[in-house]
């Protein structure tokens, strides 16, 4: 797989777990922007700074991996 298909997968899964924040009122659109500028001084996986917020806790941490390795 080259690198500029990783980075569209990668962009997509991010688009559609941003959407699934959203609908599943997880976090609100302030908390998702925060977060993201957040991902992209630090470059890590959002979730990891949902977490690192407290916008999300450990139990929804893993019910969003396991939701993000249906997809």
């Amino acid at each position: 797989m080259s690198y500029q298909s990783q980075t569209y997968t990668f962009v997509s899964h991010q688009e559609d777990l941003e959407r699934h924040l959203l609908d599943a009122s997880v976090v609100d659109r302030e908390q998702l922007a925060v977060a993201k500028r957040w991902q992209e001084r630090q470059e890590g996986p959002l979730l990891m700074i949902l977490l690192q917020l407290s916008f999300i806790d450990l139990h929804q941490f893993s019910g969003l991996l396991d939701w993000s390795a249906q997809g």
